[in-house]
């Protein structure tokens, strides 16, 4: 062999060692990402799912030098001595005003009273409950005899006729299910301790025809909510068990708008599915700013009615508070929250400025710090694998960023999607208890009673308070200002 020979197989050998060493490379960041992602899964199901970092002192820890110069600013501190005192125990909040209250007086006997003078005396207060009772509201007609025909006294139309349930009854019902999150099979068992024989199936029957009533409601709700310029919308999954040709164990979607603002609205939508296609009928005549996540079934709608999509920054915090979580990416992850965590706090010191006040703002102080996460965003995209958790929060950021930043030139718009899932939150509470919905007229009618209640409670109305007084004026209901009179919201029911 010669010396020729021998260079070609040494650079052949030395080729094919590097290669390996770069696959072993590749090898060990696969593994180093694969156990982040694992450990992130453990800690998602496992552990507490708040995104407060344990110690606010802790996002110093990667903050860059103009970071902290600039929090020198703001006024530089000293410390000083703070002499020993006692701590005061914090006054107990009073009870409401419009609570009802009955008197319970002590007084001194006519004999001890003899000779003394009254000053004043001493009030204390304490909360008293009567468990829920249940009585029968009789209604009577009176019947008159006039020569052949006979006279009887008329009586209002009634919420469910020829049944036992009132308005309140139904209230409590929808109230118990909707809010607290009991199943009616667990109101079954209370209804029976207090003497009520009420089935679930019964119950069931009313709540199914009840919704379909309150439709006109949830049809000017939707028109309101369409005409206005921002909405806030997402998805969550319910399962159905009777639905036709899908299996019982397949997903459907409830979705969920939401319109800010000082009369805020909420309404639910029950779908079979997640596609595109739903935003495209839910949206239909809607013209504005578009608040959603990352999911891409919302891009045919805006596409199609030419609306202004805004991107969630909780979305984005979330990704990289998991980055920070794994060993790869706590560098990264801290150093975006940090940014994050700037943009927040502008947002609330000027949550009660006016629009043309918040657009100056946000141009002056915001957009600096945009534009350096943008630089940042790029850097990072350059040096960490997409695979990654930390990857997975850059790419989420980069592909999210012209609608993250939409809110710089929409001073309407907010930086999160925080109030819609807050709206989705008290059903996913009752879907963990009553799991799922048998047919999808009881998900439809789940949908209607999560929108009307919901709206109530944007709105400051106490859930049951509302739903006795509207279902007592609803079957009275006949012209479109009876029906906006019922309306959930602040300032017009029952004006």
């Amino acid at each position: 062999m010669t010396v020729n020979e021998l260079l070609n197989d040494i650079e052949s050998l030395k080729q094919q060692l590097q290669s390996k060493e770069q696959q072993l490379k590749e090898r060990d960041r696969m593994i180093s990402d694969l156990k982040d992602t694992v450990w992130l899964l453990q800690r998602k199901k496992y552990a507490p799912t708040s995104e407060q970092l344990k110690d606010e002192a802790q996002l110093m820890l990667f903050n860059e030098p103009e970071d902290i110069f600039e929090s020198k600013d703001e006024g530089e501190t000293e410390e000083i001595e703070v002499p020993a005192h006692k701590r005061k125990r914090g006054k107990r909040k009073p009870l409401p005003e419009n609570l009802p209250r009955e008197e319970v007086v002590f007084d001194l006997s006519a004999e001890e009273k003899q000779g003394l003078k009254c000053i004043g005396e001493d009030r204390s207060e304490k909360l008293e409950i009567i468990p829920a009772k249940v009585f029968v509201k009789v209604t009577v007609r009176k019947k008159y005899q006039k020569d052949e025909s006979i006279v009887t006294a008329p009586t209002p139309k009634e919420l469910l006729p020829k049944t036992i349930a009132s308005a309140s009854l139904v209230a409590y019902i929808i109230t118990a299910k909707y809010v607290d999150a009991l199943p009616l099979y667990r109101q079954e068992k209370i209804f029976e301790r207090i003497c009520a024989d009420l089935k679930r199936q019964t119950m069931a029957r009313w709540l199914i025809n009840v919704s379909e009533q309150l439709t006109p409601l949830y049809n000017l709700l939707q028109d309101i909510c369409l005409e206005r310029s921002y909405l806030k919308m997402d998805e969550t999954r319910v399962q159905v068990l009777k639905e036709k040709n899908k299996k019982a164990t397949s997903k459907s979607y409830m979705w969920v708008r939401y319109s800010p603002g000082e009369r805020p609205i909420v309404l639910y939508d029950y779908s079979p599915t997640r596609s595109g296609d739903v935003p495209l009928q839910l949206l239909e005549g809607f013209k504005g700013v578009l608040q959603v996540d990352g999911y891409d079934g919302y891009r045919p709608a805006c596409g199609k009615f030419n609306l202004i999509r805004a991107g969630c920054w909780d979305h984005c915090r979330r990704k990289f508070f998991d980055a920070f979580k794994t060993s790869g990416g706590k560098g990264i992850g801290k150093n975006a929250l940090n940014k994050i965590k700037k943009l927040y706090k502008i947002e609330s010191q000027i949550k009660e400025f006016s629009f043309e006040q918040k657009l100056k703002v946000r141009q002056e102080k915001t957009a600096p710090i945009i534009k350096e996460f943008e630089m940042l965003i790029d850097e990072w995209r350059q040096k960490i694998t997409p695979k990654s958790v930390a990857g997975k929060a850059i790419n989420y950021a980069f592909n999210e960023w012209k609608y993250l930043t939409v809110f710089l030139e929409n001073p309407e718009v907010g930086l999160s999607n925080c109030e819609v899932e807050n709206a989705i939150r008290p059903f996913v509470v009752g879907r963990k208890n009553w799991l799922f919905s048998t047919s999808t007229d009881g998900a439809a009618a789940s949908a209607m009673y999560y929108s009307i209640i919901e709206t109530a409670k944007a709105n400051g109305l106490e859930p049951f308070d509302y739903l006795s007084k509207m279902l007592d004026k609803l079957p009275q209901a006949e012209t479109l200002e009876d029906y906006q009179r019922l309306l959930p919201i602040k300032g017009q029911f029952l004006a």
